[in-house]
């Protein structure tokens, strides 16, 4: 559900390697877009962003008006500014590991690559709207906090448990505890579309299954 290429725009506005930076700075305005990928034939070149432009279009103050005006025409090529060493992902990449990327590299988009071509792109604001339906959706939600044991085929077993009661898995994860003697164990938490869970903990604990908590 949260891979880049449900998420990312893949009606990416690009501009080519010999564009010149006003003109880019233009576009970038009219279309209200703060990252404008740099393509060639199909293939990413590099990525420009409006910061990358404004700096190229502050004039040195030691420059003389006449320098200014033609500073401003901006003479200068698109691929003269952009950034070539890039941070990618592909389509069907999980949102969280895009979002790492973004963060550790501080950058506020990464173009979507696949096979070379550029197939779109994910920014911080796309990130934001993964980040809002999943408080949705978590709020909208129950889970079940149970463990399996030792019991071979014992996951299998509990999703047709609650296949059998009609309750629709949106997640399942897991972690340890430490018990009692050093002995760890896991606890696996089954997120489930909202539903009453006193039958289903029920069903479960008559299956030898311990149920830790439910929360509706």
């Amino acid at each position: 559900m949260f891979v880049v290429e449900k998420w990312m725009t893949s009606d990416v506005v690009t501009v080519r390697p010999e564009e010149k930076i006003i003109d880019a700075f233009e576009l970038m305005q009219t279309r209200g877009i703060r990252h404008l990928p740099v393509v060639e034939d199909g293939e990413l070149r590099g990525l420009v962003t409006d910061r990358d432009i404004r700096l190229a279009l502050i004039p040195s103050p030691l420059s003389t008006p006449e320098d200014r005006v033609y500073h401003l025409g901006a003479l200068t090529r698109v691929d003269e500014i952009m950034t070539t060493d890039l941070i990618t992902v592909d389509p069907s990449s999980t949102i969280e590991a895009a979002a790492k990327l973004m963060a550790k590299y501080k950058i506020g988009a990464v173009p979507v690559v696949a096979q070379g071509k550029l197939v779109g792109i994910l920014t911080a604001g796309d990130i934001m709207c993964v980040f809002i339906e999943m408080l949705e959706t978590l709020q909208s939600s129950s889970r079940i906090d149970l463990v399996l044991g030792d019991k071979p085929g014992a996951l299998d077993e509990v999703y047709g448990l609650l296949q059998g009661s009609h309750a629709k898995v949106i997640s399942i994860s897991m972690s340890t505890e430490e018990a009692a003697g050093a002995s760890i164990y896991s606890i696996y938490s089954i997120r489930l579309e909202r539903i009453p869970l006193e039958p289903l903990v029920k069903k479960l604990e008559k299956s030898g299954y311990r149920v830790i908590q439910a929360l509706e």
